[in-house]
């Protein structure tokens, strides 16, 4: 989903990457109303984004709606989007941060210079003017997603993103995976669907023309009363079985661990596997320090990809998983948070 591509080209192009030789769709909600408007406003802007398209020198569909707000017009897009029996099962988007993001076609690259382009899109929102979405809106359309059974990306910094075909030939691209859902330690010992679908992410991402020089690193928080070893043999087990290649570095995070509310419980794992999020549970100063745990990783990454946490039952809770979300991600550079619904796996062939 794209509000205004002058601010997301760099995502365009990586997910057009992440896709592969899958099925890759634009969609753009514009908030209007039909019945008040003389004609279509969205077939003067169809150009606009064809050209895109064609300049980006990506293969993708345009879809483009009207609709009263940003939430229903993503449910049209994600029920109509397709070609013939082929439907998009994921959904990108952008991380709903407060600044305002950074305007691409300022800068003096091969793209600024073409106006007409850009002529039908608008200029990129100010921090003083009001938001098109609330955060409890963005909340609620990654709900959706998941209940129609969509795989969630959540790309954060991606502005800041140095493509490898940038970087020059020399450089050798690292993409680093952590394969556990941060925010529940007690996750460190399963391997679920998200789990699994980060690992495919990653790997189809390693597997691209553009990314084949890339160097696959998998990282395994372990605490050091749980057998790191045989977690470690068991996770390159399951990389053979899958027939993924990459680097494996254990991470102790047992003082990080310690912060966490579930270490100041009795003992309450079977109550707490019960719930999906525990978004009350989890302090600031925890998602501080696994945020500081991953920043100390040595050599910093092309891109990281982390686990999504599934968003609470409670809607009133919805600005505080952002919140979450920030603290969790905060100057990480270029992050996706993957959420993965469905299996995308198998050790039977």
């Amino acid at each position: 989903m794209v509000r205004n591509p002058r601010t997301s080209l760099q995502l365009i192009r990586f997910i057009n990457d992440l896709k592969k030789s899958g099925l890759y769709v634009l969609g753009h909600v514009e908030l209007a109303d039909l019945d008040c408007l003389p004609s279509d406003p969205l077939l003067e802007q169809s150009d606009s984004w064809l050209q895109l398209v064609d300049r980006l020198n990506i293969k993708a569909f345009v879809n483009l709606t009207l609709a009263s707000s940003v939430r229903r017009g993503t449910q049209q897009l994600l029920f109509i989007s397709g070609l013939g029996g082929m439907r998009p099962n994921t959904i990108a988007l952008g991380f709903y941060d407060n600044p305002p993001p950074l305007d691409n076609v300022s800068q003096p690259t091969a793209f600024s210079s073409d106006e007409a382009m850009w002529h039908d899109f608008p200029p990129i929102w100010s921090s003083k003017g009001p938001k098109q979405l609330s955060s409890r809106e963005y909340v609620a359309i990654i709900c959706d997603a998941m209940k129609m059974s969509r795989n969630v990306l959540l790309a954060r910094y991606f502005d800041q993103l140095q493509l490898p075909q940038t970087a020059g030939w020399r450089a050798q691209p690292l993409i680093d995976v952590w394969p556990i859902n941060l925010l529940r330690p007690d996750s460190a010992r399963y391997v679920d669907t998200s789990s699994l679908f980060l690992l495919q992410m990653g790997c189809v991402l390693a597997m691209t023309r553009s990314w084949r020089r890339a160097r696959l690193r998998l990282f395994l928080c372990v605490q050091s009363c749980t057998s790191p070893q045989g977690q470690e043999d068991k996770l390159r087990q399951l990389l053979k079985d899958l027939r993924i290649q990459a680097k494996v570095q254990l991470v102790l995070w047992d003082d990080v661990v310690a912060l966490h509310w579930h270490s100041r419980q009795d003992d309450s794992a079977n109550s707490a596997l019960n719930f999906s999020s525990n978004i009350t549970s989890v302090s600031d100063e925890y998602l501080t320090a696994v945020n500081q745990l991953i920043l100390q990783q040595s050599s910093t990454p092309t891109v990281r990809f982390l686990y999504l946490p599934r968003p609470p039952a409670d809607t009133n809770l919805y600005p505080k998983y952002l919140e979450q979300l920030e603290i969790l991600t905060h100057g990480l550079g270029p992050t996706l948070l993957v959420h993965g619904v469905s299996a995308v796996t198998s050790t039977q062939l």
